[in-house]
């Protein structure tokens, strides 16, 4: 795995991940194959100087989404593919929040103990939703390679 202490290593990898769950799960679910998903490369947002005055940084929404029309069965290969894919990772803490299930509205989220994290969100199509589904990412505060 890459030095993922440093900012920009860190990014990099989160984005490669980020690409490559989108390609499988492109592959495994019939209605996302072939399909133009719209990616957001995020923000940087920087840190209030520390006691040497080097500043942390932190990337967020790193997004890649698509409105799209899935159905109870689509979402239950993407469980299965997100939690197999992100226990293979940096990000090995798997939730899946089932709370507002009932209305068609399904997170799943992979996180580090440092504070990085990747979800994955699905609206199924109701009177409450737009059908979509979006993974963002989040990669924690961490100094530039410049920095070291």
């Amino acid at each position: 795995m890459d030095n993922l202490d440093i900012f920009e290593d860190a990014s990099k990898y989160f984005l490669e991940k980020m690409t490559e769950f989108k390609e499988i799960l492109s592959s495994k679910v019939d209605s996302l194959n072939n399909k133009d998903w719209v990616l957001s490369k995020g923000s940087v947002k920087t840190c209030k100087a520390d006691e040497t005055g080097k500043k942390k940084r932190c990337k967020v929404g790193l997004k890649y989404g698509l409105k799209i029309e899935l159905s109870v069965d689509d979402v239950n290969i993407i469980w299965n593919e997100f939690s197999s894919f992100f226990t293979k990772t940096y990000l090995a803490s798997i939730e899946r929040i089932s709370n507002n299930e009932e209305i068609g509205r399904y997170e799943f989220f992979a996180r580090s103990s440092v504070g990085d994290e990747v979800s994955c969100t699905i609206y199924l199509a109701n009177e409450w939703n737009i059908a979509q589904i979006g993974l963002l990412g989040f990669v924690a505060s961490r100094y530039k390679k410049s920095d070291y």
